[in-house]
């Protein structure tokens, strides 16, 4: 490899980790999901009132940056599940009104950084946030006794930034008891640039919310 494209690729590598760590916590959920299939609703009317009780989240996001001939990837994946929940919220038939939600997030992130295919460094970050009481409303529509399709920032809440989604994504329900579990998954690709120099964002988000009826 060539010193001089190692060198770009190394102060690459440490503006990508910590975009990786920012974008952890400001993730835009672009290309999001329709539809979502599932089983476990049970039939059961989702109408009705609801405590906040749970939030659980895998993310993985990649950067690939091509420079002087050579190929930078960093990997990075967080596991998490939220505490300290707050907050109600309210199902009518169409709407999924949610008052004072919030809850914190304390875990760590891995990051994996590869220069042509070779790992050059494995490094454990903190992820620290908290999430200050949220109230929004989000429109909704049911597929079926196991699906809906939710416009608005409702079963989104792994982005510790409060950033607040757009366009539709469909969720799975189902039932645990008396509690209401709501699954989503999230796909987004982006171009952005890093060092001045062209990469594109990839990656993913599995997450869970969790209400239980009052």
């Amino acid at each position: 490899m060539r010193i001089t494209s190692t060198k770009t690729l190394l102060l690459l590598l440490s503006g990508a980790v910590l975009f990786l760590i920012s974008c952890q916590k400001e993730l835009s959920f672009q290309d999001q999901q329709g539809n979502t299939g599932g089983t476990g609703g049970n039939n059961r009317s989702i109408i009705g009132d609801y405590d906040f009780v749970g939030v659980l989240a895998h993310t993985s996001s990649t950067i690939t940056v091509t420079a002087a001939g050579d190929q930078l990837k960093t990997v990075t994946v967080s596991d998490y599940a939220g505490k300290d929940y707050t907050g109600t919220t309210k199902i009518t038939s169409n709407q999924i009104i949610a008052t004072g939600i919030g809850y914190s997030v304390d875990t760590v992130m891995n990051a994996k950084s590869y220069i042509n295919g070779l790992l050059i460094d494995d490094s454990n970050y903190p992820f620290v946030a908290t999430i200050p009481p949220t109230s929004n409303t989000t429109p909704y529509v049911q597929n079926n006794a196991d699906s809906i399709t939710v416009t608005g920032p409702f079963g989104l809440a792994t982005d510790p930034s409060g950033n607040a989604p757009t366009g539709s994504v469909g969720e799975r329900i189902s039932w645990s008891g008396d509690t209401l579990i709501f699954k989503t998954s999230v796909s987004f690709t982006q171009s952005i640039t890093q060092g001045g120099v062209p990469a594109v964002f990839t990656g993913t988000i599995n997450a869970t919310t969790k209400l239980k009826k009052r």
